[in-house]
């Protein structure tokens, strides 16, 4: 067919042939045109939504959707119930705008996120809804708005009290307020609904060990280790719950571990051999904490408990010397913070 002197419901009719037999660019060409034929009409904006939806262009599919509905929500309602209906999807306008939001929540595009999100809370659908306003709390925690996000995260019960992740991120706030008992609440209540939520489990343990409750801190702990095996953080806290519990050996072979993964972090095997040379102190195994000590300090030099445990080390052993000097170098290393 001739573009030229084509009209716009042949642009439509052009269009939607290339978009069932999957020859997307084709049919992004012909909603173009009509697009820029029939400015102010939103079908031509809501067909290229699709167009692009299916090439996987979540924020262009997002962004000529939303186009759509500001032109007049009415009738690019209808064009949404046809495309619908002619591709075989349900909740379009949904899926388009969550998806759009999660992309730009990734990329750290919040306010046009948060425009898409909006759009995508005005679905009927009670889960769907529950997750918009789950997706819209994660954006405003993004944004460091907290209070905000609450609201959101208590929305999204309200439309669905099984949502797990409004449980799990209202219960990391909690953690990171220090707000214990409702931190351990609501990831509790994650957890039931969701058993394997390794966020879940991880901030419990967080919990547990900050209320110095080491068996539940490890058992939480080694749960979050059987959903993401080798995970640096947990496997550290682990070791810290073993070395709280005064079970030196148990802290010290979960440290050497940390210390065997492949392409480990400086900072993460610093504090694998902090957790040796602290067991090796209480063990009264000084020139041993000494040595690992001078390990985490070459591992990451700005680590300050290196200096203040080596200096500890050496004055149980009687080297009053070098605990002097590694005093100095830890007042040195807290002064440059």
């Amino acid at each position: 067919m001739s573009i030229v002197g084509c009209t716009a419901r042949e642009y439509k009719l052009s269009g939607d042939i290339f978009l069932k037999t999957e020859e997307y660019e084709k049919a992004t060409a012909q909603y173009s045109a009509w697009a820029k034929r029939e400015k102010y009409n939103p079908a031509p904006y809501v067909a290229l939504s699709v167009s692009y939806y299916k090439e996987n262009d979540s924020t262009k599919s997002a962004e000529y959707l939303k186009r759509a509905y500001e032109i007049d929500r009415d009738i690019a309602g209808e064009a949404v119930l046809f495309y619908e209906k002619f591709l075989g999807v349900k909740n379009y306008s949904w899926q388009v705008f969550y998806s759009g939001a999660k992309k730009d929540l990734n990329n750290g595009e919040f306010k046009r996120a948060e425009g898409f999100i909006k759009e995508a809370e005005e679905v009927k659908d009670s889960t769907y809804k529950a997750m918009s306003y789950v997706m819209h709390g994660k954006i405003f925690l993004e944004e460091g708005e907290e209070d905000k996000a609450f609201n959101c995260f208590d929305k999204a019960l309200d439309f669905d009290e099984e949502n797990a992740e409004a449980y799990l991120y209202s219960g990391e706030i909690f953690t990171n307020r220090d707000q214990y008992d409702k931190a351990v609440f609501n990831l509790k209540e994650a957890i039931s609904i969701k058993p394997d939520i390794f966020l879940g489990h991880k901030l419990l343990g967080q919990n547990y060990l900050r209320a110095k409750k080491y068996d539940m801190a490890i058992e939480a702990f080694e749960k979050a280790l059987s959903i993401k095996n080798n995970d640096r953080v947990v496997m550290y806290k682990l070791a810290a719950a073993y070395l709280e519990k005064e079970d030196y050996s148990r802290a010290s072979s979960i440290a050497q571990t940390i210390l065997n993964l492949q392409e480990i972090e400086s900072d993460k095997k610093a504090e694998a051999y902090i957790i040796l040379g602290m067991a090796d102190i209480y063990e009264e195994k000084y020139d041993e904490a000494a040595e690992v000590l001078n390990k985490a300090i070459e591992a990451d030099s700005n680590n300050c408990d290196s200096y203040q445990l080596l200096a500890l080390a050496y004055s149980k052993a009687g080297k009053v010397n070098l605990s002097k000097e590694f005093s100095q170098k830890w007042e040195e290393c807290v002064e440059k913070r």
